[in-house]
């Protein structure tokens, strides 16, 4: 005996994926508030910098290899740094004007670390400046 049972073929469309579902629902989207855009920015630009620096510091005192510092980069960091203090300072400028504590506390702490690393780098960049390499 053969059964007559008929079932429905699933016909994909180009943004339809298995069992009608959007290609997009797997995937989560990571949406931060207008106003922490950028101190979220300079604190990450702050994270590369602290590892710039910590590099160069322990070439400069530890191991005294002074080819092995970033002289090379020396303008970029520069301009990165005050690039980074500038979006600190949006950041927290922003944050004044939400009334939120503790994102105004994230931003004050954006702003001054990068601040106080800016002025570390720019006093190992005046001590290292005897051993830098200079090709005109």
């Amino acid at each position: 005996m053969v059964s007559g049972r008929i079932t429905k073929q699933l016909v994909l469309s180009p943004s339809m994926g298995w069992g009608g579902m959007s290609w997009k629902d797997p995937f989560i989207t990571v949406t931060f508030p207008s106003k922490v855009i950028f101190t979220i920015a300079s604190l990450l630009l702050l994270l590369v910098h602290m590892g710039i620096f910590g590099g160069d510091l322990y070439h400069f005192t530890v191991t005294q290899k002074f080819n092995l510092m970033s002289f090379h980069g020396t303008t970029v960091l520069l301009i990165s740094h005050v690039i980074s203090f500038y979006w600190a300072l949006l950041g927290t400028l922003y944050t004044f004007e939400a009334n939120d504590k503790v994102l105004r506390g994230f931003a004050l702490t954006s702003l001054v670390m990068n601040f106080a690393l800016f002025v570390g780098r720019f006093c190992l960049e005046y001590l290292t400046i005897e051993y830098r390499e200079e090709i005109y």
